[in-house]
């Protein structure tokens, strides 16, 4: 039986906290990209939504634990079902993202834990992709 890569088991928004984190230390621009399916503004402050998945773009470039991710229409691709219902948006790093990100995942692993895989991550988009 293969064993579940925690990153995409609940810990992908912690994975991406700790790339914005690194991001923001060495300088670079990042956002969350979020995969949810809030119908308003509203609904994502009040926490009535699902999300799917959580995702990092660092100086335009997408991805998470899996490396780059070229187009938005991958973002969901791992998934055995993906939703056919979800909106991909961009947020801002920022303490109350954060929180969101926190309450509405089902995470288990701190974003500490996942320091070293963000400065790797971070080293390789900055490498232009590989053709």
């Amino acid at each position: 039986m293969a064993k579940r890569d925690s990153r995409f088991d609940g810990n992908c928004g912690m994975f991406a906290i700790a790339v914005a984190d690194e991001a923001y230390r060495q300088g670079k621009h990042a956002d969350f990209v979020l995969a949810h399916d809030a119908e308003s503004p509203e609904h994502l402050r009040r926490g009535q939504f699902h999300l799917f998945h959580v995702a990092i773009e660092v100086d335009g470039v997408m991805a998470d634990a899996r490396g780059r991710i070229a187009e938005e229409k991958d973002l969901l691709s791992f998934m055995a079902s993906p939703v056919p219902v979800a909106k991909v948006e961009r947020f801002p790093v920022n303490r109350d993202v954060k929180a969101i990100i926190r309450r509405k995942t089902r995470w288990t692993v701190s974003f500490e834990k996942y320091q070293a895989e963000a400065q790797r991550l971070i080293k390789h988009l900055s490498r232009p992709p590989a053709t």
